[in-house]
């Protein structure tokens, strides 16, 4: 095996010099600084595909990552899980060489290079040395432009797949996300789930026409961060993506119709804990209230021991493991989840105490002082996500991806300073209504006689364990 790698790698090599024989056409640029200094530029190809660039030559290293939109929501219902399938497979094997080689080439070239499936779009990374830049390039393009779809890998990707079908039945996250999904909007795609039909629908066929139709420029946005200049990462990205047909705007799934809250929804599981979710409507990233809701957010359950239900259902009870708030955005629906864990025997106290929290924030708002520590700590921490290429290529085309104009990574923290009391009260006014949150419980809480949950006798505190799953 390793004699054939090391055939097949000599090989690719005879194609280098052509891959690095891209025209010198120079490359459209405009740039936006961001706080930290770093440039980010808007950069167009020789061949018309558009970037954002931050050239830093500090490390000798190149993180690229692209995103096309539409993805596992625009999936055909008889074929669910066919996006990811396909994505799974790029890697197993491309030109001439099989899923082996291709991976030794990989380790070879000591690059990364990933692909993977979201409910609205297809994402890939590839992190190289700048020394082996050409061939990191080569290798993604071959990934993307000429998979191989070999029967051995699907066999072994659509059966650990059914695996997960198998094991997910006792997974207390999947069967409260889908219930969730399927109480709030059971009718969209975003409450459809793979099934053992689907997976064996798909075949050889199906991923050369779901590769087909996701990858295309009209879908396309690309990120690229570190040790590059522009012309060079213009003539990368012709290399890579040049050959990918323009493609017509993706059909998108409609925006999600919420259904009115369910107070309660129990789904009975033999297990000491239950975990507990809970939800209301949100809103999107172009809504004016989406950053007063960071702040608002981090004060009620975002801000981990800082943040209220921390405080008051863990802290000061002891009623939980962990409990913690956030937004959930889609490209069609945008929601606020929290989610605790607790014993079972705690779970109705639990409950109660956070509805309480919630209500309170809801009736009188944040002061003040909360309101200068959330925006202290936003404002602060964000330096630790731009601490390395990869993070802020992780940030950049996260805001591409959102829409977000070039310069709101310079933006974003004097968005947040210019939050007031008023906002912050305003937005918890608006979302924080108690009577809009669905609660949902998996696990084996006490019943009373009309099946709801039992009111929970005293006890003394949880023990302060961290259990990750509650975060």
């Amino acid at each position: 095996m390793r004699a054939l790698a090391a055939f097949a790698i000599a090989l690719l090599a005879l194609t280098l010099p052509a891959a690095a024989q891209l025209h010198q056409t120079p490359v459209a640029t405009s740039q936006s600084t961001v706080s930290s200094g770093v440039p980010v530029q808007r950069i167009v190809s020789p061949g018309g595909i558009e970037a954002w660039l931050v050239s830093n030559s500090t490390v000798p290293m190149i993180v690229m990552s692209a995103y096309w939109r539409g993805g596992s929501a625009t999936e055909p219902r008889n074929l669910i899980g066919v996006t990811n399938v396909m994505t799974n497979m790029l890697t197993e094997g491309a030109g001439d060489m099989d899923a082996n080689t291709f991976k030794e080439r990989l380790q070879d070239l000591n690059m990364g290079l990933d692909f993977g499936a979201s409910w609205d779009g297809v994402g890939m990374s590839m992190t190289t040395l700048t020394e082996n830049r050409d061939a990191a390039a080569e290798m993604a393009r071959l990934a993307l432009m000429q998979p191989r779809f070999d029967d051995a890998p699907l066999t072994r990707i659509k059966g650990q797949l059914m695996v997960g079908i198998r094991q997910r039945e006792t997974n207390q996250g999947y069967i409260a996300n889908l219930a969730l999904d399927q109480a709030l909007y059971p009718d969209h795609p975003y409450a459809q789930r793979v099934s053992v039909e689907s997976v064996q629908a798909i075949n050889r066929a199906a991923l050369v026409e779901r590769r087909a139709a996701m990858f295309t420029r009209a879908r396309l946005m690309i990120t690229i961060v570190g040790d590059i200049d522009a012309a060079t990462a213009g003539r990368m990205i012709d290399h890579i993506f040049g050959a990918l047909p323009q493609g017509a705007t993706p059909v998108e799934p409609p925006d999600v119709r919420l259904r009115p809250a369910t107070p309660l929804i129990l789904r009975p599981l033999p297990q000491p804990q239950s975990l507990v979710l809970f939800s209301a409507p949100g809103v999107s990233y172009d809504d004016p209230d989406w950053i007063p809701l960071a702040v608002a957010n981090y004060i009620l359950g975002g801000g981990g021991f800082s943040s209220r239900l921390m405080d008051q259902v863990r802290e000061q009870r002891g009623l939980v493991y962990g409990i913690g708030t956030g937004p959930s955005v889609r490209d069609h629906s945008a929601l606020i989840i929290g989610s605790a864990q607790t014993e079972n025997a705690r779970v109705a106290q639990a409950i109660d105490v956070t509805k309480a929290e919630i209500a309170r924030f809801y009736r009188d708002g944040a002061t003040r002082a909360e309101v200068n520590d959330a925006i202290t700590y936003l404002t602060g921490s964000f330096a630790l996500d731009l601490d390395s290429d990869v993070k802020i290529a992780s940030v950049v085309g996260g805001y591409q991806s959102a829409g977000r104009p070039i310069d709101y990574i310079n933006r974003r923290n004097d968005l947040i300073r210019a939050v007031t009391l008023a906002d912050v009260n305003r937005v918890a006014h608006r979302l924080f209504n108690p009577d809009n949150f669905t609660f949902v419980v998996v696990g084996q809480p006490p019943l009373d006689a009309n099946g709801g949950l039992a009111p929970a006798p005293a006890a003394p505190p949880l023990p302060h364990a961290t259990d990750p799953a509650a975060h």
